[in-house]
């Protein structure tokens, strides 16, 4: 029979090791049994996650990416579910954003980087919310550059520029005379495109940081190029 302090020091162990459950960050929940874990969602380990035919569940520790497709019952703490490493976590972000810098190109000894980014303006995407780190260092992307085109930029004050990519050019820089902040209407050619600028914090390393801080700032198109890059392919975990 335990002894009276063998119990308390149990019960103590095993309170602390409850406590220390590292919970994982929900970053993209697909179909409608999917829809009880939405994005955001904190979920513990030994919190049963049921889905059906067709629902998908992708949570994020700050350790691993997981993720779960339907029809199944799955378990987080279930280390065999794991399906990815986040060594590249860091890297998932351009190396651009480690720190706040002045325009890239623009200082004696720094190469202008021209490799896209997950801060970006992308012409082609739809997400209306475009998380940046430092409004001083944005770049407009195109995916089409085979000939010059104008882009207007026009601020919801009804304050527009117009600025030219060059035929072979991908990439602009965003105009300093139009803070990177509110609300803008970008247009060049057939294209039109509404974004919110909303300034967050320098990726920590840390991905359950950093993609926490992109779904409060409801960047959601970001956030799932995020977790593709991290995954880097990896394959779904079936059902049980």
């Amino acid at each position: 029979m335990l002894s009276l302090e063998k119990i308390i020091m149990t019960g103590a162990v095993a309170a602390l090791m409850a406590g220390s459950a590292q919970a994982a960050l929900v970053v993209r929940s697909v179909g409608n049994g999917a829809a009880a874990f939405p994005v955001g969602q904190q979920v513990m380990p030994g919190t049963p996650i049921k889905l059906g035919a067709g629902d998908m569940l992708t949570l994020l520790d700050g350790q691993t990416t997981r993720t779960f497709r339907g029809p199944g019952t799955y378990d987080l703490g279930q280390a065999a579910q794991a399906t990815t490493t986040l060594a590249a976590a860091t890297s998932a972000f351009d190396a651009r954003t480690a720190a706040r810098k002045p325009r890239l190109g623009t200082v004696r000894g720094i190469p202008k980087v021209d490799g896209p980014s997950l801060w970006d303006v992308d012409l082609s995407a739809s997400g209306e919310v475009q998380c940046i780190v430092d409004p001083a260092n944005v770049t407009v992307r195109r995916d089409d550059t085979s000939t010059a085109a104008p882009l207007t930029i026009a601020a919801d004050s009804g304050k527009t520029t117009t600025l030219s990519f060059e035929a072979g050019k991908a990439a602009l820089d965003w105009p300093d005379a139009m803070p990177a902040a509110g609300k803008y209407t970008l247009k060049s050619g057939s294209m039109a495109r509404s974004l919110t600028f909303a300034t967050v914090p320098s990726p920590t390393g840390d991905a359950a940081t950093d993609a926490a801080a992109l779904i409060k700032a409801g960047c959601m198109q970001q956030l799932e190029r995020f977790v593709a890059t991290l995954e880097g392919g990896a394959s779904p975990a079936g059902g049980k």
